[in-house]
């Protein structure tokens, strides 16, 4: 399942193509639409940009799973949404939480990114977007820094390993053909150059032999939970 619109590519590894798709976590045509989301919005406006268009295509349902405590959006808190309303365009939705927007760097979406890889893979989806929602969120591209390195490394640091436990003969090969970065269409080119350099470092790297490091958190709820609808 899987229809691109104005989608550019960053690269190919091991067999997954990688790119970026200005498009929003409720209109991903994919397997399976990752988005993140933190205990609360920083600014009071509240949910907003692509957040805001996925809890109205769930008729508020986010937002009230959040405000009612079942989903609370904890640091690697999960829901996965197996039966998305015809409103939502994916086979299915998965929700990352990120914690506390104050207590956030770029390792909180590097956790989060190697979370939604893993899901991807045990599940057997050959088709993956991933929304950081961190604007979305009322983080500044400021503030964010160069979240697009550290995402581009926790996505093919997962790829890697998963071929390489296919290559022992203790799993089969993952059926990932793509993953998706989501970016809002105005900022579309410029985060893709961040991306498609991030990727020429990294994969330069495994090919002279060095392995993938990505940075780490000492969040202290970082035991993950996971909701099921």
């Amino acid at each position: 399942m899987l229809l691109m619109t104005q989608s550019q590519s960053i690269g190919v590894w091991r067999g997954v193509s990688l790119e970026v798709a200005a498009w929003d976590a409720a209109h991903a045509e994919v397997d399976l639409s990752a988005v993140c989301m933190f205990t609360h919005e920083i600014a009071e406006a509240g949910l907003k940009g692509g957040l805001l268009h996925l809890d109205q295509a769930l008729s508020g349902g986010l937002a009230e799973l959040r405000r009612s405590g079942e989903f609370k959006a904890d640091f690697m808190e999960t829901l996965l949404i197996s039966k998305p309303p015809s409103t939502i365009r994916a086979a299915a939705l998965l929700v990352i939480g990120l914690g506390n927007p104050s207590s956030w760097t770029t390792a909180t979406t590097a956790h989060a990114v190697k979370a939604v890889a893993r899901a991807a893979v045990y599940r057997g989806d050959r088709s993956v977007a991933f929304a950081p929602s961190l604007l979305d969120s009322g983080l500044t591209s400021g503030q964010t820094g160069d979240v697009a390195l550290d995402m581009m490394r926790a996505v093919i640091e997962i790829i890697e390993v998963q071929a390489r436990v296919a290559e022992r003969g203790l799993a089969h090969a993952p059926r990932l053909q793509h993953w998706i970065f989501d970016v809002g269409l105005s900022r579309a080119d410029a985060v893709t150059e961040h991306f498609r350099e991030g990727f020429q470092s990294i994969t330069s790297a495994l090919r002279a032999g060095s392995t993938i490091t990505t940075p780490n958190t000492d969040d202290p709820s970082s035991a993950p939970g996971e909701n099921n609808g």
